[in-house]
C-alpha cells in the first residue's frame, strides 16, 4: 500500500506531456497515483502526444 497519494489534474491547456511525464516518474515511487482529465485535456493529449485516454488511465493506479 502506497504511504502517500496525490491526484494529477490536467486541464484543456497545452502542455500535457508534464501530467504524462509526471504520472511515469511517479510509477517508480511509493505514491499512489490518480488522473483527472478534462475532455478538452484528453483530445489535447491526443493531438499533442501519441497516448490515448487508455493509456493514460494505464498509467495513474486510480
Amino acid at each position: 500500500m502506497a504511504s502517500r497519494k496525490i491526484i494529477i489534474g490536467m486541464t484543456g491547456a497545452s502542455g500535457s506531456v508534464f501530467g504524462i511525464r509526471l504520472l511515469e516518474a511517479l510509477k517508480e515511487s511509493d505514491v499512489e497515483t490518480h488522473v483527472i482529465a478534462s475532455k478538452w485535456a484528453q483530445r489535447t493529449m491526443e493531438h499533442e502526444t501519441s497516448l490515448t485516454v487508455e493509456k493514460l488511465r494505464d498509467l495513474a493506479d486510480v
